[in-house]
């Protein structure tokens, strides 16, 4: 089985793995300079912005540069961050073993005098590995043509970074509505809460044809994912997350340090660059080489992007009819937009969503009339994209 060319093989190891070799060996440098300046960038605002665990029901930001992003993943790429201890904070492990084959990764990493990969203690108590030696186990030991795709687009990734390096910012923000009442803060809505609510409703328009990350530069992605950041986009899934995450490979590093998302929190990403196009959905998915990403950027350095990750029930029939379901939907979103609004942000955005990729979620209609109702609220306008991703 030939995955790759003869002429494509010789870029990669005769170009992209030293690259990514001098790039690891920057890492202390841009970590240093990363911890130097970071809390700077929103100090005027009483923010840490420094990498570091953002722990369930801990609101806070990470501000990463690109190069740093970059960085890291070249060093989960070669499994060399400590793969044990990250259940205990409820966190999948950041190597890339998972997504390629113990076999096969021996087999490029000794090429490239790199087999450092750790082989053990892998995927502690409630958490994804981040790992790439499940990728290519699947296509070694169980080819499919959807696996191969999703290490295309990694690879090209790297291909990128290694040719041209990105100079932007992302943050990665956890966002938390407190259980506890506060008069000062917004807390997680009640029934009550949105019964006596006497905002008008919404603009709300419904698309056929379109892809969530087609929408224009304004919008807010929701992205109803698994608790664990990623999915399964390290292992074998393959659907909206998934796809996401390879065609964008920089949302990965928000693995490394956000742990699961509890029922009143979502994470916010701004935002990460598109590398990749592609065609199909799920089995049918496939690598469609490079993509060009136009978007401008904010004051901030970030291109105008935002993805909002809520954790979606998992298959729930009937039991998403029932009040403590709905009002957990409605609640996934609304954390702590006054804060947001104070970096300078347009309260007015498009919202876009997509209703075939809910999982377990397959009454539409509730679905658009909870977005409706809770958007609402938010004063902003509702696109529900119903594409097939």
């Amino acid at each position: 089985m030939q995955l790759i060319s003869r002429a494509e093989a010789a870029e990669w190891f005769g170009k992209v793995l030293p690259a990514l070799a001098n790039l690891l060996l920057q890492l202390p440098t841009l970590l240093e300079s990363h911890y130097q300046n970071a809390d700077y960038i929103l100090g005027k605002y009483g923010f840490k912005t420094g990498l570091r665990l953002l722990g369930s029901q801990e609101a806070g930001m990470v501000f990463l540069s690109q190069e740093l992003i970059g960085a890291l993943l070249a060093c989960a790429f070669f499994c060399l961050f400590p793969a044990t201890d990250r259940g205990a904070n409820h966190l999948p492990t950041i190597n890339f073993d998972e997504l390629f084959a113990h076999e096969l990764v021996g087999a490029l990493l000794a090429y490239a005098f790199f087999y450092l990969f750790p082989a053990t203690n892998r995927g502690a108590n409630y958490l994804r590995t981040i790992n790439f030696d499940e990728l290519l186990a699947s296509l070694y030991e169980g080819y499919s043509q959807k696996q191969e795709s999703k290490l295309k687009c990694i690879v090209h990734y790297f291909k990128r970074i290694c040719s041209c390096m990105p100079v932007g910012f992302l943050s990665f923000e956890r966002k938390v509505l407190p259980q506890d009442r506060h008069p000062l803060f917004k807390s997680y809505p009640e029934a009550d809460f949105w019964s006596k609510s006497v905002l008008p409703l919404c603009t709300f328009e419904v698309n056929s044809v379109g892809f969530i990350e087609e929408q224009s530069a304004d919008a807010l992605e929701v992205d109803f994912a698994n608790k664990y950041i990623g999915g399964g986009a390290l292992h074998r899934g393959c659907l909206q997350e998934e796809i996401r995450f390879m065609i964008n490979p920089e949302l990965i590093a928000g693995m490394l340090f956000l742990p699961s998302v509890a029922d009143n929190e979502a994470i916010e990403v701004i935002c990460a660059e598109r590398f990749c196009d592609y065609k199909g959905y799920a089995s049918s998915f496939r690598f469609a080489g490079d993509h060009a990403d136009k978007r401008h950027f904010d004051s901030f350095g970030r291109r105008i992007t935002r993805i909002v990750a809520i954790d979606a029930l998992c298959s729930p029939g009937m039991k998403q009819y029932a009040l403590k379901y709905l009002l957990r939907y409605v609640a996934g979103d609304h954390a702590d937009k006054r804060r947001l609004d104070s970096f300078g942000r347009r309260n007015t955005r498009i919202i876009a969503i997509d209703a075939l990729c809910w999982p377990g979620m397959k009454q539409y209609a509730l679905k658009c009339l909870l977005q409706y109702v809770k958007f609402a609220l938010e004063e902003v306008e509702c696109t529900e994209n119903s594409s097939s991703s």
